[in-house]
């Protein structure tokens, strides 16, 4: 497909599997982490995208409803740049990018910039939905990394 050229239902789709990598990486990082706080907020982290999952679930078949079309978004034209970077590794490479995942700090790292990119996606799939139900929704999923953000850095710091 080329680029900036995903379909509406193409961008739930995507946004959805974001989710499940994110719910994937966590759960496998607290595996593999010693830290019992630690622990916890990756657990935490990884419930949360199961929540994350549903809310973009709901939004389902009706996404044509919510946004522009392939050609006019720009929600479109960032999900091709996060295709291209991924937001989390894939699920198939999360077990193995997880246990080469070495420390806390490094994984704390990861999450970090994933949730940030994460934001950056849901606050434009925000400004450019056409109804209100789907700006709520992504203002939450915002909302909701933007606390993941911050709950990470807060633990990064007793690793400085």
């Amino acid at each position: 497909m080329p680029r900036g050229e995903f379909s509406p239902q193409e961008v739930l789709t995507i946004a959805k599997e974001m989710e499940e990598e994110g719910l994937a990486f966590y759960k496998a990082v607290a595996r593999h982490v010693d830290d019992p706080d630690a622990k916890a907020l990756f657990l935490k982290l990884a419930s949360d995208e199961v929540r994350h999952v549903r809310d973009i679930e709901r939004l389902g078949g009706r996404a044509e409803e919510y946004f522009p079309s392939a050609q006019d978004s720009l929600v479109a034209q960032y999900v091709q740049g996060a295709v291209d970077t991924k937001v989390f590794p894939p699920l198939s490479k999360v077990p193995e990018i997880a246990a080469s995942v070495r420390g806390v700090a490094k994984a704390i790292d990861f999450g970090l910039g994933s949730e940030k990119r994460s934001m950056d996606f849901y606050a434009r799939a925000k400004s450019e939905s056409r109804s209100v139900e789907a700006g709520e929704m992504f203002g939450r999923l915002y909302a909701e990394e933007e606390e993941h953000l911050r709950l990470l850095t807060a633990l990064r710091r007793n690793y400085d």
